[in-house]
């Protein structure tokens, strides 16, 4: 468990690099406390017709993969693991107002 931990804290520093303080990071969507998981209502998803994206004003491509398995903790502990991963990669409007283009993947 520590090795995904430390993987996804990697990634996400590696995708903040250079845009930390400068303005130019994507704002999320609007109006939700939450990132939707679409999908089929009769699996516990929100439906088909909702955004994949996490960020807002985003016009790009997402990819998403739900996945599902067993896993063991470092304290030898067994559990079921479900995993929500995304790539999005295109255009965003940033926090301070500026538009970019960008690949951010959300694990």
């Amino acid at each position: 468990m520590r090795r995904v931990a430390s993987t996804v804290a990697l990634v996400a520093l590696l995708i903040g690099v250079g845009h930390a303080f400068d303005g130019s990071m994507p704002v999320p969507v609007p109006g939700t406390s939450h990132i939707f998981a679409p999908g089929p209502r009769s699996l516990g998803l929100a439906g088909l017709a909702v955004n994949p994206s996490s960020i807002g004003d985003f016009d790009g491509v997402v990819a998403l993969a739900y996945v599902k398995g067993r896993a063991v903790g470092g304290d030898g502990r067994r559990f079921v693991m479900a995993n929500d991963m995304r790539v999005m990669s295109g255009s965003y409007l940033a926090a301070d107002g500026s538009r970019h283009s960008g690949s951010f993947a959300f694990i």
